[in-house]
């Protein structure tokens, strides 16, 4: 019997390595929006505002709310506390996460920093938002929607001011997924190696999203692929330097402290049975079937734009945010992080502007997912309520 032992046809080859899809037209960069610098940082800089406004009314709140009760005075307390200890291995757990504390050292103004720092990261995503939704062909109407249920709601506007590890994570990890998309269903090789250095940054920025990012690596293979035969390699591209990172630290907390999750000492990633207790009570409570709406609005879109696999991950990355809860891996006060991050993921997997009935559900679903974030804010999260209230304490009268 003979063997055939040619190699593939040239033709062939390109064939295959040939992407489906492109951007834009396919040719050339793709513009940016605004066209101009100067017109992108003054749009940024608009989208800042709002956020810098309510900043400024929660450092008039005469219980210095800012300063005692956030994340951010936590991040505040736990950098402050660097000056005193010694210089030795255990500084990596002081300093983690890493990219969140090193920023707040070099940010002066304490919780006040932070939160016009927050404001700062706030604005130049939103901005990048409004130019992903742009490239993907949403009209005016639709991207004002969207922009709107992402960040016209007290639990974004919560977090920008007093969680800079949860905001800055979340701008992270979205860009990162908007370029997933590139990089996946476009072929811009450049987008996917972009993408995982982003998410290794987001998962170095808070360690609840360590989990997402492993989530996200795990539904590659199940986007609609440009190139044909590399799924697994594609996958492996996007995850890669997060697994490097975190497998650096374990090598050296394994060397020095024969411990290779020695790293998460500071924070946690042990059973927390209070914060356990705490989230028994808000999932029980008579509102905490609003906590799964964005996983029940997720699955329902994947399912309508027929792709089932990709409902499977609105569902893990709830679970995997209420393990992180558990486990101590998020700042104790962070009000609404599931939301956000379902919302983000939902942004950036949005297919090219679908018509007629799709175009409907997608506009419902994002009017849906707003009223449930200015709902859970007022009954469902302690953290959002104390905000809400420190902020009408320090508001003008």
């Amino acid at each position: 019997m003979m063997v055939d032992m040619s190699l593939p046809s040239p033709a062939h080859a390109l064939d295959a390595a040939r992407p489906s899809r492109r951007e834009g037209l396919g040719r050339g960069p793709l513009p940016k929006y605004p066209a101009s610098r100067l017109a992108r940082w003054a749009l940024r800089l608009a989208f800042a505002v709002p956020f810098l406004v309510i900043s400024a009314a929660l450092a008039a709140d005469p219980e210095e709310y800012f300063s005692t009760a956030t994340p951010n005075a936590a991040l505040v307390d736990q950098v402050s506390a660097l000056s005193a200890a010694p210089a030795d291995v255990d500084i990596l757990v002081r300093l983690y996460p890493p990219v969140t504390s090193v920023t707040a050292l070099l940010v002066p103004g304490g919780a006040v920093g932070l939160a016009i720092v927050g404001s700062l990261i706030a604005g130049f995503f939103l901005q990048r938002v409004l130019e992903w939704l742009r490239r993907q062909d949403y009209g005016w109407p639709e991207r004002v929607v969207l922009l709107l249920m992402l960040g016209a709601t007290p639990l974004f506007a919560a977090n920008v001011t007093t969680n800079l590890e949860i905001t800055l994570a979340l701008a992270l990890f979205g860009l990162g997924l908007v370029d997933v998309v590139r990089f996946i269903v476009f072929a811009n090789t450049q987008a996917g190696f972009r993408a995982g250095i982003l998410f290794a940054l987001a998962a170095l920025s808070a360690p609840a999203f360590l989990f997402s990012i492993v989530i996200a690596g795990c539904v590659v293979p199940f986007l609609v692929h440009s190139r044909r035969g590399a799924r697994l390699a594609n996958a492996f591209v996007i995850v890669f330097p997060t697994v490097a990172a975190f497998g650096a630290v374990s090598v050296l907390g394994l060397v020095f402290r024969s411990d290779l999750l020695f790293v998460f000492g500071g924070q946690g990633l042990q059973f927390d049975l209070e914060r356990a207790l705490l989230v028994r009570d808000v999932l029980t409570g008579p509102w905490g079937w609003l906590y799964f709406a964005p996983a029940v609005a997720g699955v329902a879109f994947a399912l309508a734009v027929r792709r089932p696999l990709l409902a499977l991950m609105p569902p893990l990355v709830t679970a995997s945010i209420l393990l992180s809860v558990v486990l101590g891996a998020t700042p104790s006060g962070s009000a609404g992080v599931t939301f956000l991050l379902l919302l983000t993921i939902g942004i950036a997997l949005l297919p090219r502007r679908p018509r007629g009935g799709y175009l409907a559900l997608v506009i419902g679903l994002a009017v849906s997912q707003a009223v449930v974030a200015w709902v859970t804010a007022f009954v469902l999260y302690p953290a959002s309520q104390d905000w809400m209230d420190a902020l009408a304490r320090g508001w003008p009268s």
